[in-house]
């Protein structure tokens, strides 16, 4: 009898064990299901940081940073680089002069040079003009473009005063190619075009001699040139400039850089 009952006993106490197992589960690993992710987005399926350079482990992707390509030149914000083609090709450099040789006779007409034509304007005008409309005042020879407000336009005759517009043409001779800053600085407005394509724009009426620049890429070649401006009171005052790349020296353009058009000397001498 009281073996009868132990048995019974323990039957229910291993039920009552059972139940309780059922009715409360184990506890959950707060880390179970967590996913971690290294320094590149990539998920650490072993769960652990990322591997620490210090450690011997391969460093982290560093975050990518913006594109600089800024230009730092005061006042001068290029547009995007425009490419012209040359129609020619360049023209040989002058030879070297050798001091020792006999001197060589030069020709009696120079190359260089660009030809100007200066035209009446009424002292009001805002804006460079259509130049098809004007009539013609006088006509010369710019050797360069570097006047200033006290040095004179080189080859201008003592008439030529404000309000004037000119026209200059010729081409320009580039040897070398690269991106070009191609400057134009007058005492109002002024343009420059390349193959009769605007690089330069600075028009418009200036309180004082105003200077903008751009880039264009060059190859070696011959260019047809065009440079106009236009003056409606003070001094004549046009500069012509150019530097190699955006960051390059600027100088004036060089006298030997820039080539008559073919008759320019036969118009000067007809003046017409």
């Amino acid at each position: 009898m009281i073996r009868n009952s132990l048995i019974l006993v323990a039957s229910f106490g291993l039920l009552a064990g059972c139940a309780s197992s059922s009715t409360n589960p184990p506890p959950q690993n707060p880390d179970a299901g967590k996913v971690t992710y290294d320094a590149g987005g990539q998920p650490n399926s072993g769960g652990s940081t990322p591997t620490d350079p210090a450690d011997g482990g391969p460093a982290a992707d560093a975050p990518k940073g913006r594109d600089s390509t800024s230009t730092k030149s005061g006042g001068f914000k290029p547009k995007a680089v425009k490419k012209i083609a040359a129609t020619k090709p360049p023209l040989p450099e002058p030879a070297p002069v050798d001091p020792a040789a006999k001197p060589v006779r030069k020709p009696r007409v120079d190359p260089n040079g660009l030809l100007a034509e200066a035209f009446t304007i009424a002292a009001a005008a805002q804006k460079l003009p259509d130049f098809t409309a004007l009539t013609l005042a006088s006509i010369f020879i710019a050797p360069t473009l570097d006047a200033s407000t006290t040095g004179p336009l080189a080859g201008a005759p003592a008439t030529l005063k404000a309000p004037t517009a000119l026209r200059f043409t010729g081409s320009l001779n580039v040897t070398a190619g690269n991106d070009y800053k191609l400057c134009t600085k007058s005492s109002d407005g002024s343009q420059l075009l390349i193959e009769d394509t605007l690089v330069v724009d600075n028009d418009g009426v200036h309180a004082e001699p105003a200077e903008v620049c751009e880039l264009v890429s060059l190859e070696p070649g011959e260019y047809k040139i065009e440079i106009r401006s236009f003056h409606v009171t003070g001094p004549v005052m046009i500069q012509a400039s150019w530097a190699a790349g955006k960051d390059g020296t600027q100088a004036p353009i060089a006298r030997t850089s820039f080539f008559k058009p073919e008759g320019a000397d036969a118009r000067v001498k007809a003046k017409k």
